[in-house]
């Protein structure tokens, strides 16, 4: 799909379907107003007569076979405009841009008739994501659909500074193909993406993307010293990969360290998961996904930071020499911890990769799992939680978050957490029952990065819809959440 910024009234726009974002009450202003007097009227009366309010949800479709523009699309954005409500009119609209199989879309980016409230450049970049991230499917397993693809889409916006513009659209395909490359890592079933076959994918990004890539084997992580990333693969026939990936621009005085869970199955071990747990368990591999998308998108935004982008990917399975409930391992930060848990092997692969990242010097240390089914209790299918030991780099994650939509709240990180989490005969044990078990997690891995600034997200609710996601933007299935934001953070550094 191609976007284009083009300044042409959308009265005059030559498409297949125009789309307009309404606001709340519905009233046809500004362009609307323009379009409605292009079509005789027709837009507004039948408005009037199908109750359109300009309600979050809502749409109207006018067929206008005899104007430039076949079709015409209101969508309701609510009240009060901002970019994410463009996100999601863009992705309603390109939704049923595909269901009438639309070719050529033109969407108005002037924010319901009220374009004051934001940046031109911000609310194409808005609408850009929202279409591009509108249109992802996942069917390479089945039969070609019977909706369309859309080809073209025009970007319609009559203010701000044109090469402004064709930059944030040409940042937001950018970041819609790095979410959708993470999305396809997380929908890919479980037989084909093994961490050999995630590993492989690494470096062929890694290629193709100015990017380093080294993939530490089993035999070599244990005579690193790697014995947590290990004994979480111990009962898989599959062996696990340890994937580094490295973007080094020049001149650069700042390195950050991304680091993902590559969990690619988890039957949750010898405490083995329910078969209703099991269901979706091919995502929790969905921090190491979005990682490895991430780095192959920094050179295309002209990121000046050196970033490492660290995934642990191995599957949790059962077999005679898995680990134990009961089992002691030391990691490669020297500390012993207790398996109480085997299903608590999120935070043991991720200790071990920020230990790693410790070692190579890193300034600042952001990283995402799955990890705990706690912060979905406590947050909901759609919210990460983000906590962390240093609090400018947290603040500057959730303004990255906000920029892009993608809903993360903070949670506290209390000495008691890590009270919890400490062993009878060890330094700590992974597990310590369901309370403030986000907490306790994080308070685990906290442990594992000394003084480097670090920042975790647990994306346990929003990298997989397994219910009717929130916006139209977001498929069933993997969402690729945390890559626009973690994009957003890394170029707000350069």
């Amino acid at each position: 799909m191609r976007f284009t910024v083009i300044d042409t009234p959308a009265e005059q726009s030559a498409c297949d379907l125009l789309a307009l974002p309404i606001l709340e009450p519905g009233t046809l202003s500004g362009t609307a107003a323009k379009v409605d007097r292009a079509v005789g009227g027709r837009l507004a009366d039948l408005a009037k007569a199908e109750g359109f309010s300009g309600k979050p949800g809502r749409s109207v479709l006018l067929q206008t076979p005899d104007r430039p523009a076949r079709r015409v699309l209101l969508v309701g954005i609510g009240a009060e405009p901002n970019a994410e409500r463009l996100r999601r009119f863009a992705g309603a609209a390109i939704r049923r841009a595909r269901e009438l199989r639309c070719g050529r879309v033109a969407l108005a980016a002037d924010g319901g008739n009220a374009g004051g409230w934001a940046h031109p450049d911000e609310r194409v970049r808005a609408v850009a994501e929202g279409a591009g991230l509108g249109h992802y499917t996942f069917d390479r397993y089945r039969k070609a659909d019977e909706t369309g693809e859309v080809a073209e889409v025009a970007l319609l916006v009559g203010d701000g500074d044109r090469t402004l513009l064709d930059r944030a659209a040409q940042a937001a395909e950018v970041a819609v193909r790095a979410t959708c490359r993470a999305r396809d890592f997380v929908n890919e079933p479980p037989n084909v993406l093994t961490p050999t076959a995630l590993a492989e994918a690494a470096r062929e990004l890694a290629k193709s993307a100015g990017c380093e890539c080294r993939v530490i084997d089993l035999e070599e992580a244990r005579t690193m010293g790697m014995g947590l990333f290990a004994a979480v693969a111990r009962g898989s026939a599959e062996p696990p990969k340890f994937i580094v990936m490295e973007y080094r621009p020049g001149g650069a005085r700042r390195t950050v360290a991304l680091v993902g869970k590559g969990i690619t199955f988890d039957s949750g071990g010898l405490s083995i998961k329910t078969a209703s747990g099991m269901r979706t368990m091919k995502g929790d591999m969905a921090g190491a996904g979005v990682v490895i998308a991430t780095m192959g998108a920094l050179r295309d935004l002209g990121v000046t930071s050196r970033v490492l982008g660290i995934a642990a990917a191995t599957e949790n399975m059962i077999n005679g020499a898995a680990t134990r409930p009961g089992d002691i391992v030391r990691g490669l930060g020297g500390k012993t911890v207790e398996i109480t848990n085997t299903d608590a092997e999120g935070r043991l692969v991720l200790a071990d990769a920020l230990a790693y990242a410790v070692r190579e010097g890193v300034d600042e240390i952001i990283d995402l799992a799955t990890l705990t089914g706690a912060c979905v209790v406590a947050l909901g299918d759609w919210t990460a939680g983000v906590m962390g030991n240093n609090q400018p780099l947290v603040d500057r994650l959730l303004e990255a978050a906000r920029l892009t939509g993608e809903q993360i709240w903070q949670l506290p990180l209390y000495d008691e957490d890590l009270d919890a989490m400490r062993g009878e005969i060890t330094d700590l044990k992974n597990s310590a029952g369901r309370e403030g078990g986000a907490e306790r997690a994080a308070a685990f891995l906290r442990e594992f990065v000394g003084t480097t600034p670090w920042a975790h997200l647990d994306i346990a609710g929003p990298a997989f819809a397994d219910n009717r996601p929130p916006a139209p933007y977001l498929p069933a299935g993997g969402t690729g959440f945390g890559v626009r934001t973690l994009l957003r953070y890394l170029t707000s550094l350069s």
